[in-house]
Order: C-alpha cells, then structure tokens, then sequence
C-alpha cells in the first residue's frame, strides 16, 4: 500500500517570544535615550559595536516558522519486518529555526555598514497532537493497550523526516528570521547613527 501524500499547512508568523523582546528592547533603549537627554554636561557619543549587536539579539535559540503537517506513519511488525502492523494519520506542528548564538556580525566604521549573517536553519521541534492519531490496524494483534505510545513515537519521527525534506519550510523560516533580526536591531541603529546601512542575509 502506498503512503498517502503529505499536506503541509504554512502559518507564518512572528512568536510571542520574539514581540516580547522586541518590546524590551524599546523600553530599554527608551530608558537610555531618556537618561541622556536629562544628564546636564557633556554627552559620551555612542558607537555601534559587535557586542552591543550581540546583546540586543541575545535570545538563544528561537523559532521563526511554524508549519502544520498531516502525515501518516507506517509502523511495521517487530517480528516480520516486511510486514505492516498499521498506519496511522495525524496532524503535528513543525517548528522551524536558528540558533542565535551562532548569528555573525560585522560592523565597518569606516564604509558605515553593519552585516549580520544568520546561521543554517533547523527544524527546532516537533509537536504530534495525540487526539489526532488515527489507525488503520493490518494486524489486529498489534491493538494492544500500549499501541498509543508505540504510535505516537512513530509519527514523530515521520514528522521529523518528512519536514526535514519540505525546502519551503526553511526558507520561509529563513525570511522570517531576517525579518525578525531586522526589527530588533534597525531602531538601534538608526538611532545611534542613521548613517550606517544594515544588511541581514
């Protein structure tokens, strides 16, 4: 029996984690831009530096893409490899993402450019909604109490590979992630010098 096709839902969209810094960090710099504005005397000139980048995108490992996915496992007999005990369907939550920490920035004073490149995309997670599971039993001794766990492992891993294969799921992670990191930084920026030209790629 052949596997049926996958469907995969796309739902793009910035997480509640990534607003909440941005957030913070508006407050923040709001705070400090206060500060200097009541401090009589001379003014120290801010300067962009690498690690002030770094401390604004500091948020360790983040997901920048969700997809929904309707899959089928395959679970084949322990004993009889070449034969299938069930399928079952499902519907699992794909989490796409980098690795913040291994962001790269660079930042040239003299031609005014800051760079900042994002790192490889992985998928970050995956989540199998257990009420969704669905069977189709080819060997009814394979229904037993403990065939929920069995299967429920199973369409993980289905999930996993499957989405692992789905390029669209990077890329949109990938544009998000640039658009994310543009957000976060471009007001720093622009309010520290206007000057400078920012590239996220």
């Amino acid at each position: 029996m052949e596997r049926e096709k996958r469907e995969v839902q796309v739902k793009l969209k910035i997480p509640i984690k990534v607003l909440i810094v941005a957030v913070v960090v508006a407050i923040v710099v709001g705070i400090t831009i206060t500060k200097i504005m009541l401090t009589p005397g001379e003014k120290t000139p801010e300067v962009i530096t690498v690690s002030t980048l770094q401390e604004i995108i500091n948020v360790s490992e983040l997901s920048t893409y969700t997809a929904v996915y309707n899959g089928i496992a395959q679970v084949m007999n322990e004993n009889k490899p070449e034969d299938t005990d069930y399928y079952v369907s499902y519907e699992a939550n794909v989490y796409a993402g980098i690795n913040f920490d291994d962001i790269q920035i660079e930042v040239n004073e003299e031609e005014k450019k800051i760079q900042i490149r994002i790192p490889k995309v992985s998928i970050t997670k995956v989540d199998v909604d257990i009420a969704s599971m669905d069977f189709i039993f080819y060997n009814n001794k394979a229904n037993t109490s403990t065939v929920s766990q069995e299967a429920y492992k199973a369409c993980l891993k289905d999930a996993q590979q499957e989405s692992q294969e789905q390029e669209a799921i990077y890329e949109l992670a990938r544009q998000n992630a640039c658009k994310v990191l543009t957000a976060l930084v471009r007001p720093i920026v622009e309010q520290v010098d206007a000057g400078f030209q920012l590239s996220v790629e």
